[in-house]
């Protein structure tokens, strides 16, 4: 699989910083803050931009120096934003009117602290365009990836933070590669399932603490119809 990128580089102190944006991000995706319910966030994309955005989730996994930021900000709402049929509220809640976020992937051994993100992103250089090219093998064989939770739950937890109109997500290699086929599969099966039953309704969610209690998580629904034109993959 091929990704095009922009490499930039910034300078804070004496540190030194790598961040990669997918060059261009598709335009049909928009992700949002729930005001009132801490740690919820909701994303509507497409099949172009979830396919992207997966792919930018393999190349997390092989970029431990690197942080993986996806510029999403003054995105349109979809036309038909609702879950299509309706989900029950609980479910498939609408965030249209919530702050919209970018969004920021980072390995926990780079130890970067969320206050920083802010600087960083203004002291950026005009950045360099690069090709990324990531085997299909890193797309975990579906047979052999042990469900979200296992990994969640035991080993490789996935931890949020959000700054600067930036929702940061902290993780490692084995995660991130794992997380990808969460937006992997938005992208097949949700116009799969329109043209076998003429409804779009597709959904997954990410949860990011070990406690199923808490209500933490970022839920993607896939959007097939909004007001610009649409892009095929």
């Amino acid at each position: 699989m091929r990704l095009p990128i922009t490499v930039h580089r910034a300078r804070l102190g004496k540190h030194s910083y790598r961040v990669i944006r997918p060059r261009p991000t598709p335009p049909n995706v928009v992700l949002r803050d729930f005001r009132n319910r801490k740690g919820e966030f909701d994303m509507r994309l497409d099949a172009r931009a979830a396919h992207r955005i997966g792919v930018a989730w393999l190349l997390a996994a092989r970029s431990p120096r690197s942080l993986v930021h996806i510029p999403l900000r003054g995105r349109t709402t979809p036309v038909t934003p609702q879950c299509r049929p309706r989900c029950v509220e609980w479910c498939c809640p609408l965030a249209e009117d919530e702050p919209q976020l970018d969004l920021l992937l980072l390995h926990r051994g780079l130890q970067f602290r969320p206050s920083r993100w802010k600087e960083v992103r203004a002291r950026l250089d005009g950045g360099r365009p690069e090709t990324a090219e990531i085997p299909a093998s890193d797309v975990p064989d579906e047979e052999n990836v042990l469900p979200f939770e296992e990994h969640w739950m035991d080993q490789h937890p996935l931890r949020q933070h959000v700054h600067a109109e930036t929702l940061l997500l902290t993780g490692n290699a084995p995660l991130f590669r794992e997380l990808s086929t969460w937006f992997l599969d938005l992208a097949t099966r949700g116009p799969s399932m329109r043209s076998l039953t003429g409804r779009a309704h597709q959904c997954n969610e990410l949860r990011f603490h070990a406690d199923p209690r808490e209500d933490s998580q970022l839920h993607m629904v896939y959007a097939d119809r909004w007001s610009g034109a649409d892009i095929k993959l």
